[in-house]
């Protein structure tokens, strides 16, 4: 390797460790992500704060049934998304898909997040199912 490779891959280095640094002195992402989903109904996990809690719970929107969930105090919503079939070669009607939410752990303690599989145009006591996990935040 000549002397000017040698000095461009140098160079090339030292600005990825620069960015690595930046990248970890601001935050980063915060920490790990906790995956759930329906297999972890009323089970208790662990978290530290700043962690992300990512649930993913299958849903059919196509008959109606959708979930209604609930943050308790300590966990923020960062994104939530559905995910139908795929489209291709014709969408399935009656198909359903996964809906998942992302939370950020705000705060040590026992926090909670319950939901509610339902209709909207139904009595709210009459559910087809309902979710609920414990996070059992450290700082």
């Amino acid at each position: 390797m000549d002397g000017r490779r040698l000095a461009l891959l140098a160079c090339g280095l030292a600005v990825m460790l620069t960015a690595a640094a930046a990248l970890v002195a601001c935050g980063g992402s915060g920490g790990a992500t906790i995956r759930a989903t329906e297999a972890d109904n009323n089970k208790t996990v662990m978290a530290k704060v700043g962690d992300e809690l990512s649930v993913t719970l299958k849903e059919n929107p196509t008959t109606g049934y959708e979930w209604n969930m609930i943050a308790g105090p300590g966990l923020t919503a960062v994104s939530d998304r559905f995910v139908g079939p795929s489209p291709s070669p014709s969408p399935l009607m009656g198909v359903g898909g996964v809906h998942t939410w992302v939370y950020k752990v705000d705060r040590a303690g026992g926090l909670t997040l319950t939901g509610v599989y339902a209709r909207s145009w139904e009595p709210q006591n009459k559910s087809a199912a309902d979710f609920s996990l414990t996070v059992d935040a450290t700082e």
